[in-house]
């Protein structure tokens, strides 16, 4: 039976562990990830981002069905230096009787060779030039000078034995974020997102996101790869796929549509008697959770919010219903699983994010 590439990812031992890497260069790293992420977004592509597994990056162009492989090395230099053929393609003698330690290009080389029954794509992308090539975001390997080209194959034959090797799979890219501004850079990228996502008159915080998705490719790019069993795991534990970014865009959309419907519950709740001091906190609670359910990762608030969805969607409510009412009954029917997060959420909080889905599903 042919080897799948969900298989084979899992199957293939990794045969390099991280190495020591600098706050700076992870956050450029993570950085350049959101913003690739960003722009395959945009472009309708199907996508699964994984970090720090069998490389820096790895991208396939699918999470149910993949086909093809790209491997990616992000790698910074200080403002004003250049990379050479040499540097990419020198081998570290190893110490104490280990093996010679790859050169990058060899890394991404045995990449290749590690899946080779499968479709892939090399790239190593740096915010320096490179000394033997003219400057453009993308160069192909295989259109350098031949005395280069000549290089890159020896070296890799060098490090991974003969064959054959494939320059037409490798892509060096000078990535447009600096290494100076990259965060302002991103932030920026992300802010254009949402504009063409809801439009110019957004109101949506670009900061809270961009922290919260931060975190969770931390998370993702930590999560120990041996631990890692199956595909569903890999894409658990050490992926951002295109399905979750969809799911976070619908929320803000829906977040979008509703948090004006404050006036209105604000209204009917001073009807129903409601003083100052109890409007001021849903006010905030109101306001809070807003800002709240766009955190890429807040699981406890998720699956509160999926509790109180589905007893709003299975209630009967009569016409006429008062507020209070609507949260008197859906508390009353899922108060079991309130009682485990009262040290989390306050009341007016929870009865907020009951008003909002009731709302939602008017």
């Amino acid at each position: 039976m042919r080897s799948t590439i969900q298989s084979d990812l899992i199957k293939v031992p990794q045969t390099e562990t991280a190495g020591s890497r600098s706050p700076a260069r992870f956050a450029y790293q993570r950085n350049w990830a959101l913003a690739e992420l960003v722009e395959y977004h945009l472009g309708g592509k199907d996508y699964v981002f994984a970090f720090e597994f069998h490389d820096d990056i790895l991208i396939l162009d699918s999470e149910d069905s993949p086909s093809i492989l790209q491997f990616v090395q992000v790698k910074t230099k200080t403002t004003g230096q250049k990379w050479s053929v040499h540097q990419l393609t020198k081998s570290a003698k190893g110490k104490n009787g280990n093996p010679d330690k790859l050169s990058i290009i060899g890394k991404l080389y045995e990449n290749k060779k590690n899946f080779s029954g499968h479709s892939s794509q090399l790239r190593f992308v740096t915010n320096a030039y490179f000394s033997f090539a003219d400057p453009a975001p993308v160069t192909i390997a295989n259109q350098l000078e031949k005395k280069d080209q000549d290089k890159i194959t020896n070296a890799v034959q060098e490090q991974l034995g003969d064959g054959d090797v494939d320059l037409k799979a490798l892509q060096l890219e000078q990535s447009s974020l600096s290494v100076e501004d990259h965060e302002k850079h991103i932030r920026g990228i992300l802010h254009n997102f949402f504009e063409k996502l809801f439009g110019s008159d957004h109101n949506i915080a670009v900061s809270p996101w961009y922290q919260s998705i931060s975190d969770q490719i931390k998370i993702k790019n930590n999560y120990p790869s041996e631990q890692i069993k199956s595909f569903d795991d890999f894409i658990r534990n050490k992926c951002i796929t295109k399905s979750e970014i969809e799911d976070f865009v619908q929320r803000v959309n829906r977040s979008h549509n509703n948090i004006d419907n404050w006036d209105i519950i604000k209204a009917q709740l001073q009807k129903e008697g409601f003083g100052l001091q109890e409007l001021i906190k849903f006010q905030r609670s109101w306001q809070k959770y807003a800002a709240d359910r766009l955190d890429y990762d807040n699981n406890a608030l998720k699956n509160l919010e999926i509790d109180i969805s589905n007893a709003v969607r299975t209630t009967s409510f009569r016409d006429g219903i008062t507020l209070k009412d609507v949260i008197f009954s859906i508390r009353k029917d899922i108060s079991k699983k309130l009682s485990k997060l009262t040290s989390i959420f306050d009341s007016y909080y929870i009865d907020s994010v009951i008003l909002w889905q009731y709302c939602e599903q008017l």
